[in-house]
């Protein structure tokens, strides 16, 4: 019994030296050197997050001015197309045959015109004669008189004919047109979304054939609620736009507000036309996007910077250097090593990373406006390294913008 309990002693004498002597969790490895940024109170103006979608510039059903018969389908969906490209073709023969008989009926009332000119003319010549007689006293009254009405008649039979005829070359007119119809041409450069018919069905007039979108620039149209009609209409404003789809983040300036509210949604529409200068990438219409629309006056907010926000599966944070006793140098001066690196002996004392939760309102430009009981005016955050911290790592804090003068790390509100 007293060997056992003496070799006992002795194993877990050996454990123990054993957990002291090797590096455990709670001994902290060598500070590593991050970038740091300090937190601003600015007067900033109140956004709303808003949502909204992708429009193409111009997206039209293109339709049939003449019935008939699907021919030739010349586009399918995908396809891009330019302005004056033929899609479709529509069965063209009766039009054809009936612009013929038109054609016959016009030459043959320019026959009738001829000879009805030719007539007035005899007739004229005529009048002449019965008058030159009645001048000389050879002919009486009456026969002057008959020959002046007869001259009156082949005169409006003439101009009779002649108005048939316009007619008839109205008509011709009005086929040729109809007939340009019966091809369907790209109203616009675009491409085609869907097609609504195919080869050998019937088309009536006005009939959707295929439905085409605009290619180039593209709209975005944002639901803003109507409460902030008075903050957002003929005010020149910013508006930061996120596409989910693709990750691509915009400023948007310019833009024009529809001046009505939907009674449903209770909502007005702002539209703004991501110029060629836009980044569009594989930008197309139907995108959700949603915006940060500016709706309110401006406050005093905390701002941080953008890189100094980490997000996990609890929230948005970042980690703030505290506690040390000396201030953060510049990145890149005083230290060995610069990023990742360990300060020398002349160097400020390590700070510790310590984790902040925050709440972020809304983005303004390359820093987000947050609310925070964790963090006041001043403080130091980490903006480059921070990936790869754990909470109350220890960090040498190098100031990310070497003009800024070295700060001292507190122990927070």
């Amino acid at each position: 019994m007293t060997r056992w309990r003496s070799v006992g002693g002795g194993t877990l004498a050996t454990v123990c030296a054993l957990l002291i002597a090797s590096p455990g969790r709670g001994q902290a490895g060598p500070p590593v050197a991050v970038s740091v940024d300090a937190v601003r109170r600015e007067p900033v103006q109140e956004h709303r997050l808003v949502t909204g979608q992708l429009r193409a510039v111009r997206r039209s059903r293109v339709a049939t001015k003449e019935p008939g018969l699907l021919i030739d389908l010349l586009v399918r969906e995908g396809q891009p197309v330019s302005k004056g490209d033929v899609l479709a073709r529509l069965d063209s023969r009766r039009l054809e045959l009936e612009l013929t008989q038109i054609e016959a009926d016009a030459e043959a009332v320019a026959g009738i015109v001829e000879e009805r000119k030719a007539m007035l003319t005899w007739r004229q010549r005529d009048l002449e004669l019965n008058r030159a007689s009645f001048d000389r006293g050879a002919s009486n009254p009456r026969e002057l008189l008959d020959a002046e009405s007869v001259v009156s008649v082949a005169n409006a039979r003439v101009r009779q004919a002649e108005r048939q005829q316009a007619v008839i070359a109205a008509r011709a007119e009005l086929l040729k047109e109809r007939l340009s119809d019966m091809t369907i041409i790209a109203p616009f450069d675009g491409v085609v979304v869907s097609r609504h018919a195919e080869l050998g069905e019937w088309i009536g007039e006005g009939d959707p054939v295929l439905e085409l979108v605009s290619s180039g620039k593209i709209e975005v149209w944002l639901n803003v609620p109507q409460r902030y009609f008075g903050a957002v209409a003929g005010k020149l404003v910013a508006i930061a736009l996120d596409i989910e789809a693709t990750g691509q983040s915009l400023i948007i300036k310019e833009k024009r507000v529809i001046p009505e509210v939907d009674p449903r949604a209770r909502s007005f529409t702002v539209v703004a036309t991501l110029g060629d200068h836009q980044p569009r990438g594989r930008l197309t219409p139907g995108m959700s996007v949603t915006a940060w629309v500016p709706t309110g006056r401006n406050t005093d907010r905390l701002t941080v910077a953008k890189d100094a926000v980490l997000r996990n599966e609890t929230g948005p944070y970042v980690y703030v250097a505290r506690g040390g006793g000396g201030g953060a140098r510049p990145a890149g001066r005083g230290g060995r090593g610069g990023r990742g690196g360990v300060a020398d002996d002349s160097g400020p004392a390590p700070a510790n990373a310590v984790l902040v939760r925050v709440k972020v309102l809304f983005p303004l430009d390359d820093r987000f406006v947050i609310d925070s009981t964790g963090l006041v005016e001043g403080d130091l955050v980490v903006v480059e390294g921070n990936e790869r911290l754990s909470p109350m790592m220890p960090i040498i804090p190098l100031r990310r913008d070497a003009s800024e003068p070295p700060a001292t790390f507190g122990a927070g509100p």
